[in-house]
């Protein structure tokens, strides 16, 4: 075995990734672990076909919160000196593993005033993001595009999107992140993101059971306020969400 190790290139997803660990590295993240209690939101959800898919109901349901809760349309600004910048609207960033580079790979898209759509509207979306080819999505190709910029542009785009602007860091990073987790027993322990909030959400339970976990800024919220968010999200999901299923979607 020689000494030193092989040097292995990173491709396009892994370096945007790693940068991305990188910056969000720096938020003073903590988490916790909630279920939402869905029964009645599967069974009215069992009555629309085709399906309308978990995410775009909690997306919804998450913009719908954010009305409430105008932290998940907030993130914590150090330039010029530290303050807080809230967006008009809350901005859902999407983590979609698609192909590319050679492997699979997790790219991310933003959707912004969700709260104005429709369930079937936001599915078509989400549906579209995961079939269309990665060249069509304007927001996959601007990471290839910002993957491919020599390292100091690179890092100079990342620090203008995060720190140069609230509003551009609210339309192209988002202002909060739902993501699934891959398996029905799986969890996840850590999150080191940019934004001041994210979601992960599993399968629901034979007994109407979701479990979501939920990671925050500390700057942006305090533990308290965000217990008293899961509740309020699970509320709409029993009330406007089912709602809207049951006239059609």
């Amino acid at each position: 075995m020689p000494w030193f190790s092989r040097y292995v290139e990173l491709s396009l997803p892994r370096l945007w990734m790693s940068e991305l660990v990188y910056f969000g590295n720096k938020t003073p993240i903590v988490g916790g672990t909630s279920l939402l209690r869905v029964a009645v939101v599967a069974a009215a959800r069992r009555n629309q076909q085709p399906l309308i898919s978990w995410g775009a109901i909690l997306l919804k349901a998450l913009a719908l919160t954010s009305e409430r809760y105008p932290e998940l349309k907030r993130c914590y600004m150090p330039l010029p000196w530290g303050h807080f910048y809230e967006h008009p609207h809350c901005v859902a960033t999407l983590a979609v593993e698609r192909w590319g580079g050679g492997e699979p790979a997790v790219f991310f898209h933003q959707i912004g005033a969700s709260e104005q759509k429709s369930l079937r509207e936001i599915d078509r979306g989400l549906r579209w993001l995961k079939e269309a080819p990665v060249e069509a999505v304007g927001s996959f190709r601007r990471l290839i595009r910002l993957a491919r910029c020599p390292p100091p542009i690179r890092w100079l785009i990342w620090r203008l999107a995060l720190y140069g602007s609230g509003r551009l860091r609210s339309r192209y990073v988002g202002t909060f992140l739902l993501n699934s987790i891959p398996t029905r027993r799986g969890t996840t322990t850590q999150s080191m993101t940019t934004l001041a909030t994210s979601f992960f959400y599993g399968a629901v339970g034979p007994n109407g059971d979701m479990p979501i976990q939920m990671f925050w800024d500390h700057r942006v919220m305090d533990g308290a306020r965000a217990a008293r968010l899961v509740v309020q999200l699970n509320a709409i999901l029993c009330r406007e969400i089912v709602a809207e299923l049951n006239a059609g979607g």
